[in-house]
């Protein structure tokens, strides 16, 4: 990768705007120190304005480039169909994070039907190479004991007895349900729970096909129709589980926890250096996963002053992460305190076509707490579901606003923390992110005041 921008983006006005990737380790190590300090350099020089992108799971770095992009150059053609006006003067830098948030699994992968393949059949050798890819995506954070034992249960089966199953949550649990949070220790989801999980997202109580996706990546159940039937655990423990289902929730995990840990460890001193070595006004704008990457960045960041705005695009976070009380527990969600470090009310999208975090989400990030940073969600949706599932829960001055067509004004209540936006009339399933409504919503958060 280039050191300083990566390119220049022509602006309506004939000017250009400069967009600077940075990439990060799994860890939050920063890959790109040089592009960095030539970035903080070029924002104290007098930048008035800097956007800060962060896309979600399953992006490499060309998708990531396309899709960061797309979105910039949607903004800035509706300025020109819509005739905005820009901040005067207007010096925006534009950088995009590039972390490490593609697992093994086959972009749009639903799963063949397994138990009527051939042993050449192509769709049963690709689900076999791609199961083999999760199992090595998921033991490379075992010790040698656990990838091994691991190993051993789930190696070229698809019937998993209760027994073995039990042992590979106990397993996957251990790793990864309680790591990756940076504000401390979690207490792990219960193996019953777990179990319970496993059932329902193999299909005892909903369609394998409703199963979506987080950005590109299947989380739901592999197998469909007669496979299904032979493969359904019994809801009372007695019958088979679809060890497949549990390396996807594995890699669920992996991707939370990492996403915290690049915005805690990586970004936050990013943010840091912006607020505080710069008068730029900064704007955060996160999907997904991303969405949670920017929230640790800013909640850890030791800042001088806020940032100007925040919008979040499906964020695959607790809806109660913004609480002052967490649904009776009383304790604040780990997030709330972000709300103090931005000056408008934090915008979060919201659509009821996003199955993965209206009907997934819940089941695969079970644990036995609410809100972040401290743990995802279990039990219910409505009460444990996604931010970007069903809104925010908790948080005082929260409200919900229909999304509105470019040109229409919205009306932020000036006392609100939270504004959750229904996009339900505009926006489709979990990665449909990038269109004229949510260009509109980021120049309602950009517009001159």
């Amino acid at each position: 990768m280039v050191v300083g921008p990566f390119e220049q983006l022509s602006l309506p006005d004939g000017g250009a705007a400069p967009l600077y990737l940075l990439r990060y380790d799994a860890s939050g190590g920063l890959s790109s120190p040089q592009t960095a300090q030539r970035l903080r350099e070029d924002a104290a020089a007098g930048a008035t304005d800097v956007f800060l992108f962060s896309h979600g799971w399953n992006n490499v770095f060309g998708q990531a480039l396309t899709r960061y992009r797309s979105f910039i150059a949607g903004y800035l053609a509706q300025r020109v169909e819509l005739g905005l006006p820009t901040p005067s003067p207007y010096r925006p830098l534009l950088v995009g994070l590039v972390w490490p948030s593609a697992s093994f699994l086959r972009p749009g992968e639903e799963g063949p039907q397994i138990a009527a393949a051939g042993p050449d059949d192509p769709a049963a050798l690709a689900d076999a190479f791609h199961t083999e890819r999760m199992l090595q995506f998921v033991t490379e954070d075992l010790d040698a004991r656990g990838a091994a034992e691991l190993s051993e249960l789930v190696d070229g089966t698809q019937r998993l007895p209760e027994p073995q199953a039990r042992r590979a949550v106990e397993i996957v649990r251990d790793a990864f349900a309680a790591g990756g949070d940076e504000a401390g220790a979690v207490a792990a989801p219960t193996v019953a729970g777990l179990l319970d999980s496993w059932a329902r997202l193999d299909g005892v109580d909903k369609p394998v096909a409703e199963a979506e996706t987080f950005g590109t990546a299947a989380v739901g159940a592999a197998t469909a129709g007669a496979a299904t039937a032979q493969l359904q655990p019994d809801a009372a423990g007695i019958g088979f589980f679809d060890p497949r289902t549990i390396l996807r929730t594995a890699t669920v995990w992996k991707m939370k926890g990492r996403a915290g840990a690049v915005g805690a460890h990586g970004v936050a001193p990013l943010v840091s250096d912006l607020l505080n070595g710069s008068s730029a006004r900064l704007h955060l704008i996160g999907h997904s996963f991303g969405a949670r990457l920017l929230l640790s960045a800013l909640t850890a960041a030791q800042v001088s002053r806020p940032a100007r705005s925040m919008l979040l695009l499906q964020a695959a976070i607790n809806r109660w992460c913004f609480a002052g009380d967490v649904a009776g527990t009383g304790r604040a969600g780990g997030y709330r305190p972000t709300l103090a470090r931005v000056e408008q009310p934090v915008l979060a999208t919201l659509t009821s076509h996003d199955d993965a975090l209206r009907k997934v989400f819940h089941l695969v990030m079970r644990g036995d707490h609410l809100g972040e940073p401290d743990i995802a969600a279990f039990g219910d949706e409505e009460r444990y579901g996604a931010l970007g599932g069903y809104g925010p829960a908790g948080a005082a001055g929260a409200v919900t606003l229909p999304i509105l067509d470019p040109g229409q004004p919205y009306a932020l209540p000036p006392d609100a923390e939270v504004v959750a936006i229904d996009g339900s009339r505009t926006l489709g399933g979990h990665g449909d992110v990038s269109n004229p409504s949510t260009w509109w919503l980021l120049h309602q958060l950009t517009r001159p005041v």
